[in-house]
């Protein structure tokens, strides 16, 4: 049996809730159009990554074949590659996101960086609208966006945020340019015969120390068709994908180390002139000094687009036939294909020792500045 009280607890329990139930409803309102297009959940994803792997051997067999033995990538001290953070987003109209150097303006922003020094205000004028103060990159409606950098520029401490005063601007910047290392480690490069009885190395001992700036990955949403190549940087007399993917890495080699050898087995040749034991060491690949340092934080620069390819000019030995047939036109035999396109390279090169033979001693020095690579295009088809 119920008691008296505890059916009007009850009671008003259940008046509670329906009067709570009432005035949930009675906030409830349809939505029309316009209030639905200010209203925008969180945008993206963000992924730390730390990661170490090694390959024991990578080969390319087509007759004979191209191998890569004992390949590694990790942290510079030996442990993980870390602290790198990727953001993905998928561009709305007129959206600013993050991309390229626009960390860089964020942190100046909130006063970590010098807005003076050369670079940040290169920056600053290039990512941020000065009307809205927005910091990124408007993109097209629909491209999607993959911006690596990294998860601490050197900002953060057990203890929280660390602000430090402007006399340490330029700590600051180091340790954000410092902020990401990574090291790439190959045993060897070779050939092989068909049977797999001889080898020919090609390097071998190859080392990489190196810091990355940024890396952007992006997929443009143009459409599925093809149109034909008519811009610089485009391979000539070709159709190319609209949508693209576009490729634009910023970093720094510290330490660049490699033998280059030639060990081939089974020669007529004599092995002193098989082996000439190209050893270079301290290579560096930056871009800190020159003409055309201005916004690139002495990081050296790769650029590329890669897009399906089509009406590529087959191989000639495919042409005699076609030819037989009268004329055609190159959309009836032309071959499909990838090409890597509007290839952009920027950097200084430092070669501090240039070393042949096991004689240690180096033949000299060279330093290459303002390197350039502009336009290029490589279109890759099968034969």
């Amino acid at each position: 049996m119920i008691s008296m009280k505890a059916q009007a607890k009850k009671t008003a329990l259940c008046v509670a809730i329906a009067s709570a139930s009432g005035i949930v409803v009675a906030e409830l309102q349809p939505l029309d159009e316009v209030a639905l297009n200010n209203i925008r959940g969180q945008a993206g994803l963000t992924i730390d990554i730390e990661t170490k792997h090694t390959i024991g051997e990578f080969e390319y067999v087509d007759a004979g074949s191209l191998f890569i033995r004992d390949m590694s990538f990790g942290g510079i001290d030996g442990g993980f590659a870390d602290n790198l953070r990727a953001k993905i987003d998928i561009s709305g109209p007129n959206e600013r996101i993050q991309k390229g150097f626009s960390d860089y303006v964020v942190w100046s922003e909130l006063g970590f960086l010098d807005p003076n020094e050369a670079d940040v205000a290169w920056a600053t004028a290039k990512y941020k609208d000065q009307s809205t103060g927005e910091i990124g990159e408007v993109l097209g409606d629909g491209d999607l966006l993959i911006h690596v950098s990294a998860t601490d520029f050197g900002y953060f401490s057990p203890d929280g945020l660390t602000k430090n005063t402007t006399a340490d601007y330029a700590d600051n910047l180091e340790m954000m340019k410092n902020s990401i290392d990574f090291k790439i480690t190959q045993g060897e490069l070779g050939l092989r015969s068909s049977d797999g009885s001889q080898e020919t190395v090609l390097t071998r001992n190859l080392s990489i120390e190196a810091y990355l700036g940024y890396l952007d990955i992006m997929i443009t949403n143009d459409g599925n068709g093809f149109s034909q190549t008519d811009e610089e940087g485009e391979p000539d007399g070709i159709r190319l994908g609209d949508s693209h993917i576009a490729i634009d890495v910023k970093f720094r080699v510290e330490d660049l180390d490699v033998d280059s050898t030639n060990n081939a087995t089974n020669t007529f040749i004599d092995r002193n002139v098989t082996n000439p034991y190209l050893t270079l060491r301290d290579m560096r690949i930056h871009n800190e000094r020159g003409a055309d340092t201005l916004g690139s934080f002495g990081f050296a620069s790769v650029e590329q687009k890669i897009a399906a390819a089509t009406d590529i000019i087959p191989a000639y030995s495919e042409l005699g036939a076609i030819a037989g047939g009268g004329p055609a036109d190159i959309k009836d035999y032309g071959v499909d294909g990838v090409s890597i396109y509007d290839i952009n390279v920027r950097w200084d090169w430092d070669l501090p020792h240039i070393q042949f033979g096991d004689t240690e001693t180096s033949i000299g020095e060279v330093y290459f500045t303002d390197f350039v690579i502009h336009g290029t295009n490589l279109t890759i088809s099968a034969h």
